[in-house]
Order: C-alpha cells, then sequence, then structure tokens
C-alpha cells in the first residue's frame, strides 16, 4: 500500500514526508519485526516508486511535457513496470531481509 500510494503524491519526498512516518508507526506495532526492517522495507520502495507517474521524480516531468511518451502510455508503463518492480521487490528483498534478521 505505501508503495502505490504514490499516485497520490506529486513527488517521492512529499511521499516520504507525508506517509512513512505514518506507516512506520503503524508497522513498529508488530511485534515479531523491527522498526530497522521496516524503516529499511519501506525506504527501499522509495527508489523504485520513480517509474510510476509522470511527476515522480525530476525527469520525468521533462519526458512527459515533451510529449516524447504519450499521456496514456506513461501512465499504463509506469502501472505495468511498478508491479514488476513491487513484484521482484517482494519475492527476492523482503526475504532478504528476513533472513538478515533485521
Amino acid at each position: 500500500m505505501f508503495f502505490f500510494a504514490h499516485y497520490l503524491l506529486a513527488t517521492a519526498s512529499g511521499h516520504a514526508t507525508a506517509l512513512l512516518p505514518v506507516f512506520l508507526l503503524i508497522a513498529v506495532g508488530v511485534p515479531t519485526l523491527s522498526g530497522k526492517f521496516w524503516g529499511l522495507l519501506f525506504g527501499y520502495t522509495l527508489g523504485l516508486m520513480g517509474v510510476l507517474t509522470p511527476y515522480a521524480t525530476g525527469p520525468l516531468p521533462i519526458y512527459y511535457a515533451c510529449g516524447y511518451i504519450r499521456k496514456r502510455d506513461f501512465w499504463l508503463y509506469g502501472l505495468i513496470v511498478g508491479v514488476f518492480f513491487f513484484t521482484v521487490y517482494m519475492l527476492i528483498g523482503v526475504p532478504w531481509l528476513l533472513g538478515r534478521r533485521v
């Protein structure tokens, strides 16, 4: 939910500022996992979510505004690549973090 909530915010820094503390506050209530684990889990997704929207990171508005990628395609490609990144992260990244006993 934290990853895809980026569709509602205009920047990655805005996303981190508005949602990260709230998600961390809720997540640290899970007794079996540390706050460090949750911080890393959410923090790593901040770099991945730059592909989701035309306003997600600094360079994307340039591609979007110049017409290099059509509006409809930008959102579609962002969704496809975002789901792919998220799936890989859940299948590889989360087990790796759990295996390290962070």
